[in-house]
């Protein structure tokens, strides 16, 4: 079975290990680590292309693992063994990478992996815009790889709307809830949509319920024949029966950017609504940055955190929670 790595965003690897194999058949993952993932797959590769939350993947050449690994020994392993590039035409050059950030190396170095990767493929070097990459990367977790760059998605923002959840957390987020097929499950600060168009469109759910206080908002969601969407104030909810939800998937208002003075007392007020529309054994996983107020607003609503995760969203450091 080929090898492959592929980058995703930090903090979910215990949800990607989780998600992977339900949705790439026959996948045998070696390793997980904080935004990386390294696994075996016979199918394909083109199917990793369709999961959402990878950044970028890799076909590997050589992984290394122990204390002080360093570029020369990974270049002196790739080099000593024979080549096979999964793609295998066009130009290509070499970068390195230490702990995530683009490094530099001696010229020798480079110069003998160039040479290699043209004695054992069709490619041919372009250090300025070639079609495909040959990547060096040096992990602290004590791990390396070199690998053939097939997939690369950059994730951005300049396609969103300002405050809108970039689809792949929303994915994990859904992920992270896992949702049965019986369920009942409410957004209630939907905004743009971002989590109820993955719940319609990869989860199957027996209700869901989506709602914003911007009515502009939700008049502009199209979504499935299980999905109710109207305009309601989270405070209220009044579409929304007592005791009737199995799950609350949200990313509220964090304070920062909204007018809100008070963001404790804003989610003491939505900890209410949220228990009496929720099942006694009900659950709510919710994003934020305001990590102490939500927690304060928590205990004070009687509620347990059961899970959490940490990760960054538009830069920011943000939790989130399993309650």
């Amino acid at each position: 079975m080929a090898e492959f790595v592929s980058s995703f965003i930090t903090g979910f690897q215990s949800v990607v290990s989780e998600d992977l194999p339900r949705r790439l058949p026959g996948v045998k993952i070696l390793n997980c680590y904080d935004g990386l993932i390294h696994y075996k797959f016979d199918g394909d590769s083109h199917q990793l292309e369709k999961i959402i939350y990878f950044n970028n993947t890799f076909f590997v050449l050589k992984t290394m693992k122990g204390k002080g690994l360093n570029f020369a020994s990974l270049a002196g392993a790739v080099c000593s063994s024979k080549g096979y590039f999964l793609v295998n035409k066009g130009t290509f050059r070499v970068r390195f990478q230490q702990e995530n950030q683009f490094a530099k190396v001696d010229k020798n170095i480079t110069r003998r992996v160039e040479e290699y990767v043209t004695r054992n493929s069709r490619l041919t070097l372009d250090r300025l815009s070639p079609t495909n990459e040959i990547w060096f990367s040096i992990r602290r977790e004590g791990f390396a790889f070199c690998g053939e760059l097939i997939s690369k998605r950059e994730f951005t923002e300049k396609n969103l709307n300002k405050g809108e959840l970039r689809p792949e957390i929303a994915y994990l987020m859904c992920c992270f809830a896992h949702v049965q097929s019986e369920d009942v499950v409410l957004e209630p600060f939907c905004g743009y949509g971002s989590i109820p168009v993955q719940l319609a469109k990869r989860f199957p759910c027996k209700k869901i319920y989506v709602s914003d206080i911007d009515e502009d908002k939700v008049k502009k969601l199209e979504l499935g024949p299980q999905v109710e969407i109207c305009q309601a104030d989270v405070f209220e909810l009044s579409h929304i029966q007592d005791n009737s939800i199995d799950t609350i998937i949200t990313d509220p208002p964090w304070g920062l950017w909204e007018n809100i003075p008070d963001i404790e007392d804003f989610y003491n007020k939505m900890f209410v609504s949220f228990k009496r529309v929720l099942k006694p054994n009900g659950k709510m996983i919710i994003l934020t940055a305001r990590t102490v107020e939500f927690e304060n607003a928590a205990k004070n609503a009687g509620l347990t955190i059961q899970n959490s995760l940490h990760t960054l969203v538009n830069g920011k450091k943000a939790t989130l929670y399993c309650l």
